[in-house]
């Protein structure tokens, strides 16, 4: 006989994507022997949390041209049609498809669909609930909830260029890049704040 999945989280209902305490982070090789770190700035979404939590469902839709790696130059080379071409695919959206629970305490795997430069590929975030806390701002009637979660997609398979060789070997940005979220969650639609402090896409 299975037991229940253990709750831990937010509580059921639509929880919303808060953008300004969220970081969406990427890793990439970067001229074969670096390593370049960059985010996306501008971000939705939202998680509806069912009384069993593997049923839960998540939709996050990302601004493509809000790419920083805190270089301009580089930025606008990594939005071009040599790499994300974000004029003709101006988003990035991944749908969960499944709750997966691990051994792990507070710990479970989310699969999904990752669609990236118009190519749908599944992929799977290794990810964690870290813990919940008031807003800072309107404690009252806002609360958030933090996870974590990472995961590795190959360029290749999205149908990414890597901006071709160098003279030394290897290729400007590696195949590999690596996912690491960090996420606070709210009961609130954060539209309405976002707004009014002007970040919007």
């Amino acid at each position: 006989m299975t037991s229940a999945p253990t709750r831990f989280g937010p509580d059921t209902g639509t929880w919303h994507l808060d953008p300004l305490h969220s970081s969406l982070i990427f890793v990439a090789h970067y001229l074969r022997f670096g390593r370049v770190q960059g985010a996306f700035g501008q971000a939705e979404g939202q998680v509806r949390v069912a009384q069993d939590p593997t049923r839960s469902s998540v939709e996050v839709v990302i601004d493509a041209a809000s790419l920083n790696t805190g270089v301009n130059a580089r930025d606008a080379h990594l939005r071009s049609a040599d790499f994300l071409d974000v004029d003709h695919h101006p988003r990035i959206r991944f749908t969960s498809t499944g709750v997966e629970p691990v051994r792990r305490q507070n710990s479970f795997r989310l699969h999904g669909d990752l669609e990236l430069h118009g190519t749908t590929v599944p992929v799977v975030l290794n990810s964690e609930w870290v813990g919940e806390a008031p807003d800072l701002g309107s404690p009252d009637d806002t609360h958030g909830h933090f996870f974590s979660a990472t995961t590795q997609i190959s360029l290749a398979e999205f149908g990414v260029g890597d901006g071709g060789g160098t003279p030394w070997g290897g290729r400007i940005v590696g195949d590999t890049v690596d996912i690491v979220l960090e996420v606070r969650l709210q009961n609130q639609d954060p539209a309405p704040f976002l707004e009014q402090i002007g970040h919007t896409p």
